[in-house]
């Protein structure tokens, strides 16, 4: 047993391989002591141990349970540290984590159960694995039938076992002669077996490219070398009667009786499996699109010794995610596939290319001369019109080059963060970029902590919007605002596209909300305990808060817990945003209507403006851009558009803001139009909520 305890812990790993005995208590009732045990350095032996007698009642429960599961012959696994009572000290103090016992049955009788452990807590006991340790407790339970003197019994149960076993048994001598071969066996070779009993296994069932390695190892280890498949569970090849070779798992164990030696191997048909590890590796190392390598495969090649690259070129193309969304993979995966045929009639002798991303590709290039032709082809050809169900599409590439002795991932990140630059056509890769982007990513980490801690270093000024006429102010724009502990003052224009790209302007927006609602409340208490006018708040909606569906309910809450009106919150839309989900921002700003609140459409004539649409919006007021009124006082074409605007907003029943109006000359002309409202330096510049409390009307002009 030690031997071969050891031999099977070393092999499999286990902690601990033990044979228990149950034999009669000496009280009363039955008990089980340890029999044999292997166990790593370190571990406590097992071997004197014998467990408390299951009497009838009064034993621990856990322990009762366990033997008359194994006198029916089942199998018990679990993990020690979950156990209670007896079993649970017991198993702590031995250092036993995951178990398995199975039982040895001599007879149709619980002799005694073989126990092996693991100090994996997580590990999953394979098919294969009870298979290998449920042979190994068969084997037992004959040598101990054996010994009884029942030799006949225990061959009529071998026998029996051999014939119902759904694995093939081919049992040779010492010479290599088949001694056994099982009715799964003839089914899985195709043999009769006895055409098969005495010939040659090499001869037989061996594919000829084996033959020699069989030969040759079963000779050294009969010579006294050391055995190199016994006891492991290995795969290997197996060949049919019509000469087909299939992938078979195998475990061989060896017999030695009468001064003979026996091997027995446990086969098994794999070609299922071999199929399936087959297909998951096409899945992972290969893009099922354009059959290229995909980033893993592309990796798994230069892991070789002669992968060898000097450069990297990452083409991405941004509009074929919007085009997949828009039209379907049916309409965009033709696009790839011609796309990738064209990038490798480009590619010279020893680079490869592969699809590393949804709109993604990339070439590693043995040399600096050829990257840099390659990213000028590529620039080139994705310039050409690509054709597709009678269709021409074309495609926009960001193209980044990477180049040195780094490893081909370092090269790939370095050469992808270069395709990422604002603009289309190529970029090479620059550690300054890289620092780069190391700082918006820095940025982003801060906006967000930021945004979780609710802190004030975010915060809204606001700046007043003004009667035109009466110079009254009416209400404030609230402008978010980030006072960073490091750089002072981060503009907006630098940190609100930084939290649309990250996904946070949606956490951004309501906290600026919420804040601009809480001023509000508070400097129209003021007013009205001065028997003055209140005011409203103008609050910003991106084109991504209008996307998220609970938008409106958001805003309800916000509104209630700060105790806010919605008649004294305007939201301000750019046409952008309002045409980027045109039909459920035209939903959210009429449930926004019907809570009062007023709305704004931004930045007005810049956008892609639909008037037909503009006309059906539930919107109260126009914004005109700034763009519009600078210069106003000397350029005769914008005071034209200036009044046509005023007058189509007027048509349609809407009042309109004019935004910069940054002078006198500008004020006099917006009034001449027929503006409403305005709003710029001159007439205020943002200011902190406790200004915005006191700040009296402004004198008419």
């Amino acid at each position: 047993m030690p031997p071969l305890f050891a031999a099977l812990g070393e092999t499999r790993g286990y902690d601990r391989v033990a044979l228990f005995r149950a034999h009669a208590a000496a009280d009363a009732g039955l008990a089980v002591s340890c029999h044999s045990d292997w166990a790593r350095p370190g571990l406590a032996s097992l071997s004197r141990t014998v467990h408390p007698s299951v009497l009838p009642s009064g034993a621990d429960e856990t322990q009762r349970e366990w033997a008359t599961r194994r006198a029916r012959g089942e199998e018990i696994e679990g993990i020690g540290d979950t156990l209670a009572g007896y079993l649970g000290d017991y198993f702590r103090a031995h250092g036993i984590r995951r178990f398995l016992t199975v039982p040895v049955m001599v007879e149709g009788y619980w002799w005694g159960h073989l126990a092996v452990s693991l100090p994996d807590p997580a590990h999953h006991w394979s098919e294969a694995e009870r298979a290998m340790l449920q042979a190994v407790a068969r084997v037992m339970g004959q040598f101990e039938a054996w010994s009884r003197g029942q030799q006949d019994v225990s061959k009529a149960a071998r026998d029996a076992m051999i014939q119902v076993s759904l694995d093939a048994i081919v049992s040779i001598n010492e010479a290599g002669q088949i001694s056994e071969f099982n009715p799964a066996a003839e089914q899985m070779f195709g043999f009769p077996r006895a055409a098969v009993l005495g010939r040659l296994l090499g001869e037989t069932i061996i594919p000829p490219v084996h033959q020699n390695s069989h030969a040759q190892g079963l000779s050294a280890f009969l010579a006294g070398g050391a055995p190199r498949l016994l006891g492991r569970r290995v795969e290997t090849e197996a060949q049919r009667s019509d000469g087909s070779v299939f992938p078979v798992e195998l475990t061989i164990t060896e017999i030695r009786a009468g001064g003979r030696r026996f091997f027995t191997a446990y086969l098994r048909d794999i070609s299922d499996r071999a199929a399936s590890q087959a297909a998951l590796e096409r899945l992972a190392y290969m893009d099922p699109v354009t059959g290229l390598p995909n980033r893993a495969g592309l990796l798994r090649s230069f892991r070789q010794p002669d992968g060898v690259t000097s450069g990297a070129v990452v083409l991405r193309i941004p509009n074929l995610s919007l085009l997949s969304a828009s039209l379907g993979d049916v309409f965009v995966e033709p696009i790839l596939i011609a796309l990738a045929r064209r990038l490798e009639s480009l590619m010279p002798p020893g680079a490869h290319l592969a699809r590393t991303g949804e709109s993604e590709f990339a070439a590693v290039v043995p040399c600096l001369d050829e990257m840099r032709r390659i990213g000028a082809l590529i620039s080139q050809a994705i310039q050409a019109p690509i054709e597709t169900e009678g269709r021409h599409f074309y495609v926009q590439g960001k193209i980044g080059i990477a180049k040195g002795a780094s490893s081909v991932d370092s090269l790939l990140r370095d050469a992808e963060l270069a395709s990422r630059w604002e603009g289309f056509g190529a970029r090479m890769f620059s550690e300054s970029l890289r620092q780069h982007h190391q700082d918006q990513l820095d940025l982003e980490t801060e906006l967000r902590e930021v945004l979780l801690q609710h802190s004030d270093a975010l915060f809204p000024m606001f700046q007043p919007l003004c009667d035109v006429n009466s110079g009254a102010v009416v209400g404030f724009e609230a402008l978010a605002r980030w006072r960073h502990p490091r750089r002072d003052m981060i503009p907006p224009s630098e940190f609100i596209p930084l939290a649309e790209a990250a996904g946070l302007a949606d956490q951004l927006g309501e906290a600026m909300l919420e804040r601009a609602a809480m001023a509000c409340v508070a400097w129209n208490l003021h007013r009205r305990e001065q028997g003055l006018t209140e005011r409203y708040v103008s609050v910003n909606l991106s084109a991504m808060q209008l996307s998220a569906p609970d938008l409106v309910s958001r805003i309800t809450r916000v509104l209630d817990r700060t105790g806010l009106p919605g008649s004294q919150v305007r939201f301000e839309l750019t046409e952008t945003a309002i045409l980027t989900h045109p039909l459920l921002a035209n939903r959210i700003l009429q449930d926004l209507r019907n809570m009062g609140c007023g709305i704004a459409i931004d930045d007005f004539g810049t956008g892609y403006s639909s008037l037909s649409y503009l006309r059906r919006l539930p919107a109260d007021a126009i914004k005109m851009d700034r763009s519009f009124i600078l210069g106003l006082d000397s350029d005769l074409r914008s005071r034209r558009i200036v009044h046509v605007l005023v007058d189509l907003a007027h048509t349609l029943g809407l009042t309109v803001v004019a935004e910069g109006v940054e002078t006198a000359a500008a004020l006099d002309e917006i009034r001449n139009a027929g503006c409403d409202f305005a709003q710029g330096f001159f007439l205020g510049r943002p200011m902190s909520a406790s200004d915005a409390t006191h700040l009296a009307d402004l004198p008419a002009h």
